[in-house]
């Protein structure tokens, strides 16, 4: 049902109901070529308070020298019951449960 006077709930009917597709002109396919050749980057910005924070930030360089070499030569232990529990709790913090 819909208001003869507002046009309220009555659905809209397109203007052209030809089956081909307008061709574009030749300036508008040069510029939506040109448009899609350059890729806009995105940007990163540190507020003040983590440029700070991250300037002072102390951490112990042999343990990180230590778990580095670890890693590379394999032998980085790892609890797969941790890691699971971790990722069962990341989930749920995703999706609210």
């Amino acid at each position: 049902m819909s208001d003869s006077i507002s046009q309220l709930g009555k659905i809209p009917t397109p203007l052209n109901i030809s089956a081909e597709k307008p061709s574009p002109s030749a300036n508008q396919t040069q510029a939506d070529a040109s448009s899609s050749i350059k890729p806009r980057a995105d940007e990163f910005v540190m507020s003040a308070d983590a440029e700070k924070a991250l300037s002072t930030a102390e951490f112990d360089t042999a343990m990180v020298a230590r778990i580095k070499t670890a890693i590379s030569e394999g032998n980085y232990p790892v609890n797969p019951e941790a890691v699971a529990e971790k990722f069962a709790s990341l989930e749920n913090m995703i999706y609210d449960k």
